[in-house]
């Protein structure tokens, strides 16, 4: 059985996990592996192979869509493998990681590929290629989320300069957190995820359900809660390679106080926001709206998934425990009681209008 990493504090979450995990999940893992080798992305990238493979793409995808079609969950296996790869040669640890001139020229020669995947590579760009197969295929299964797919991307490069920026900014810190809030989804890619989901498992609530505040908090929060948690487990990691400066962890850590403040307080409004989105979560499914419903459901197995899989994947096991990762499985250890449970909102204002659409 997976554990929550050791020095790492216990999150609450009481949302169960789904029955299953996809059945194909380790096979599209696979495949996803040899789809992305089939480009030469790991054409003398021995570390960047290997890293990728630690990312166990496969049980990712798995937990957060167990009800794919095979199609589906396979496009979103092979976008979360070359997604890792983007993040990793281009965002954290490569080239341009501290250079937004730089990585501008990377972001906007792939998003052309995205938006034109008929157009013929005419660079070295890595991943490139890749991108343009994963565009044609989106195409061909869920023409309607093409738009979607396109301003996803847009979104996530967006992001990944911002947090490049600050990087490189003259005195290198991180943003506060208000700035981070606001961002840090677009950084982590989350409406690129949450759409593939959705395409993945043939369920997209209807744009004019989607764009009222109730859910858009309900969504946010969601997304939040992902990110919380990954910010947890991946700190170690990013602070050997020199990236925390989009790390709450690193955000939250008071001035001259250990990683263990900063960790604490992240789990304090981890556990916070929680409890509002279990709040919000049951107003939508009060409406009676089956699609509401569904889409809810969709957001909780995500966050749950997030969390079991991450006790797992040794793109972060082998961080934080220094060790061998644990085996993949049901993760139960998770705090029982929320470390901070008021439903009133933080001293955050870019995020305090969740709190408001409490009925």
């Amino acid at each position: 059985m997976a554990a929550w990493p050791a020095g790492v504090p216990r999150v609450y979450c009481p949302i169960a996990p789904p029955a299953q995990v996809h059945p194909l999940a380790e096979k599209v893992g696979e495949r996803s592996m040899r789809w992305l080798a089939g480009f030469g992305v790991f054409d003398g990238e021995d570390g960047l192979q290997q890293q990728i493979a630690a990312s166990r793409v496969g049980e990712a995808v798995g937990r957060a869509a167990p009800r794919a079609s095979e199609e589906g969950l396979q496009l979103y296996a092979d976008w979360s493998a070359a997604a890792f790869a983007f993040d990793d040669f281009y965002c954290d640890m490569g080239p341009t990681s501290s250079r937004p001139d730089a990585f501008l020229d990377v972001a906007m020669r792939v998003l052309y590929r995205i938006e034109r995947p008929e157009a013929a590579r005419w660079d070295d760009t890595l991943l490139s290629d890749a991108f343009a197969d994963l565009s044609r295929r989106v195409r061909a299964l869920a023409p309607t989320m093409w738009p979607s797919w396109v301003t996803g991307h847009q979104d996530w490069f967006l992001g990944s300069v911002h947090g490049i920026a600050r990087r490189a900014g003259a005195d290198g810190g991180p943003a506060g957190i208000a700035d981070h809030l606001a961002t840090r989804s677009s950084d982590g890619a989350m409406r690129l995820n949450h759409s593939l989901i959705e395409m993945a498992e043939g369920a997209r609530l209807p744009d004019e359900l989607r764009g009222g505040p109730t859910v858009g908090a309900a969504t946010a929060a969601a997304y939040t809660l992902v990110l919380l948690a990954n910010d947890l487990v991946s700190h170690r990691r990013e602070a050997e390679a020199g990236a925390t400066n989009t790390n709450c962890v690193e955000i939250l850590t008071p001035a001259g106080g250990a990683v263990e403040d900063g960790m604490e307080r992240v789990v304090r409004l981890h556990d916070r926001i929680m409890c509002l989105y279990l709040r919000l979560s049951r107003q939508l499914r009060a409406t009676g709206d089956q699609r509401l419903r569904r889409y809810i459901d969709q957001l909780s197995t995500y966050i749950r998934a997030n969390l079991d899989w991450s006790m797992s994947a040794p793109r972060y096991q082998a961080h934080i425990s220094g060790g061998a990762p644990a085996a993949a499985g049901t993760v139960t250890a998770w705090a029982t009681v929320p470390l901070d449970g008021r439903l009133t909102a933080p001293a955050i204002p870019s995020i305090a209008w969740w709190w408001e659409q409490l009925r």
